[in-house]
Order: C-alpha cells, then structure tokens, then sequence
C-alpha cells in the first residue's frame, strides 16, 4: 500500500510538471530556440543534401561501396559525418554564445555579430556554388572524383569476419573525416548553428547526411551519370543564398 501510494503520488507529480516540460526545455540554453527547430531542420538538411551529392565523400562512399560491404561502409561514413556535424554545431554554438557575453555595440544596440558572420558565409558559398555553376563544364565533379579515387587507392580495409568488418569501419571514417575537415558542408553547419537550433540544425545535417551517403553506398557511381552536376549546383547555389536572406530578416526583425 505504501509503495502504492508512492507510486501514485509520483505520477501526480509528473502530470503536474508535465505542462511545464515545453518551458523548462525552453529556458535550456543550450537547445536555443525550439520553435526554431523545423527551420533549422530544414534548412540543414537542404544545405547538406545538396552540398554532398557529387562532393568528394559521396563519391569516396561509393567507391569504398563497391569493393566492400555496403552497410561497413555506411557505418564508418556516416559515424565520420556525424562527429564533424557535431563539431561544427559546437563550433558555431560556441561562436553565438562569446557573442552574448561580448556583445558589439553600435550606438545603442547590439549587433548580432553570430548571425551576421553567418549571412555573410552563406552569401558567400552561395555565390561561389552559383559561379562555379555557370562557369564550368562538369570539370569539378571530374576533379572530385579522382581527388576521391587518389585518397580510396590507398585504403585498405577488405577482407571478412568481424575484425575486418571493424577494421572498414575505422578506416573508412578516418578516410572521410579527413575529406570532411574544411569542406563546404562543415563551414554552412558553423554558420547555421550560430544563427538557428542547435537541435534542428543537428537532425536537418544528421538527415541530409544519412540520406546522401545511402544514395552513395546503394549506387553512387551509377546515379553520378544520370545527375546534372549544373542543377545540383544551381539548387544549391540558390538555397545558400535564400537562407542567407531568411537570416538576414530575422535580424532586421
């Protein structure tokens, strides 16, 4: 009875509390703004989607794909793009939080340096993607396939049972971590997360991510000749640009 009664006086509680959970969260932080979530799930995973169809890691994963188990190579890639995702949110959470124990004052107000830098890198991209876009003939993807076929010869990680399959995996993360660092998709991650959810951009990339290397492991090579390296590069030329704007309102707003 007395455990009974515990029990049931425990749930009241939590019924009790359970209003408050959207609130408590909300107050974290670290999460940011939760109603931001969808936005910033959105615009990460756009943004990595289409900055990793055709990049190097994709066709790094399709070519370890083809000598290898598929799911070994799924699993060291992806575990590779996660950690640099989780990196780059870190990057840009801490970046947006010396913003606001330094604030820059102009006049009166404070001006949000984070979200500026971040405008400021997505214009950027933007207008690269869009003029490497215009000016090139298929020469980049050409290039980023032999960069990935160059740093692929030398791996190695074939083989059966379980320690081979261990083996693939730590080689094949370390070969994509390396590829990652510095990459187009690891600079818009920074920028995003200094101006979104933490939590949304890390699902939005963490998505775009998962969804890119699938495609990569299933058929990379063969999808890379029905793919227009100019539309892809267009779309996200295009979308660097309109998350720019959309960050940009929000700080004028």
């Amino acid at each position: 009875m007395l455990l009974s009664g515990f029990f049931i006086l425990q749930d009241s509680q939590h019924a009790l509390a359970g209003s408050d959970v959207a609130t408590g969260l909300q107050s974290v932080p670290l999460l940011g703004d939760l109603g931001d979530i969808s936005t910033g799930f959105a615009s990460a995973f756009l943004l990595i989607f289409f900055s990793e169809l055709g990049d190097k890691t994709f066709f790094i994963a399709a070519l370890l794909a083809a000598r290898n188990s598929a799911a070994t190579v799924f699993t060291g890639t992806f575990g590779a793009l996660g950690a640099m995702t989780i990196i780059s949110v870190v990057l840009g959470r801490t970046f947006h939080y010396v913003d606001e124990i330094l604030p820059f004052r102009l006049g009166d107000s404070d001006l949000p340096v984070d979200d500026i830098a971040a405008v400021c890198l997505l214009v950027y991209f933007g207008v690269t993607t869009l003029l490497d876009a215009s000016s090139s003939d298929g020469l980049k993807a050409e290039d980023e396939q032999k960069e990935a076929e160059l740093a692929v010869s030398k791996f190695s990680g074939n083989g059966a049972g379980i320690l081979a399959a261990a083996s693939t995996v730590v080689s094949t993360f370390a070969l994509v971590f390396v590829a990652e660092w510095g990459d187009k998709s690891f600079f818009s991650t920074i920028a995003l997360a200094a101006a979104s959810s933490p939590l949304g951009v890390i699902g939005g990339a963490l998505a775009g991510h998962g969804v890119a290397t699938l495609l990569a492991v299933l058929g990379g090579s063969l999808l890379g000749t029905f793919l227009s390296e100019k539309i892809i590069a267009y779309v996200g030329g295009v979308l660097f640009l309109v998350f720019a704007a959309v960050t940009l309102v929000e700080i004028v707003n």
